[in-house]
């Protein structure tokens, strides 16, 4: 069976990404981000929006540019720092006797620096596994007849995910696969969920299940 090709195009009123099956091209749906209808075209969508806000891949780029190499330089560099100025410190005033503490352990800077590189090294790596999915429902449209595959997916991480896109797939009573569907966010926020909306265009669609779960690179 061939799989369905997917298009994309923008909510006519909010400017939200919509992804949906070639098939459906011209149909007038509930957009499942503002619930106000739209006509599902196949022209180019506008630029993707969240929150209001139009999103800027270069200004993307440079946070995770700086997220990934700028700040834990800037700590090592300041640890490195912090080590010196204490060893700097001992050689040229001695130790009172009563000191239970080393000097470089009591040394504010030394400590700030210490507590930051502890806490860049046990933050988790960014893992496709930190993307939950809940259970997932077809659920039909007031009005228009259309199904959608609804469900939430959460991002369990402390990073920023870009270009998140869920697959599912399509059974009938069956339980034989009959087709696919999918949906698309570009930014999601961490420890937020998405509740994702999949258009269905398969009658014979009865369940949906998870395929995959994918990120931009």
């Amino acid at each position: 069976m061939n799989e369905a090709t997917y298009l994309k195009c923008s909510c006519k009123q909010c400017g939200n990404h919509i992804e949906f099956p070639e098939t459906a091209a011209g149909r007038v749906v509930d957009c499942p981000h503002c619930g106000k209808a739209t006509v599902l075209s196949a022209g180019p969508p506008r630029a993707a929006q969240v929150r209001g806000v139009a999103e800027k891949p270069a200004t993307r780029s440079a946070v995770r540019t700086i997220l990934l190499f700028v700040i834990p330089a800037l700590t090592l560099a300041l640890a490195a720092g912090g080590l010196l100025f204490a060893k700097h410190l001992k050689m040229q005033v001695a130790p009172a006797p009563s000191a239970k503490l080393p000097e470089m352990a009591t040394n504010p800077a030394v400590q700030l620096a210490t507590q930051a590189v502890a806490q860049v090294a046990a933050k988790p790596a960014k893992s496709l596994e930190d993307l939950k999915v809940g259970e997932i429902q077809l659920e039909k449209t007031k009005g228009t007849g259309l199904v959608y595959a609804v469900g939430k997916l959460k991002n369990d991480s402390d990073y920023q995910r870009f270009g998140v896109k869920i697959e599912l797939d399509l059974f009938n009573q069956k339980g034989a696969k009959v087709g696919t569907a999918q949906d698309q966010i570009s930014i999601l926020e961490p420890r937020q969920e998405w509740p994702f909306h999949a258009l269905i265009t398969d009658s014979k669609a009865v369940s949906a299940k998870l395929a995959s779960v994918k990120e931009e690179d």
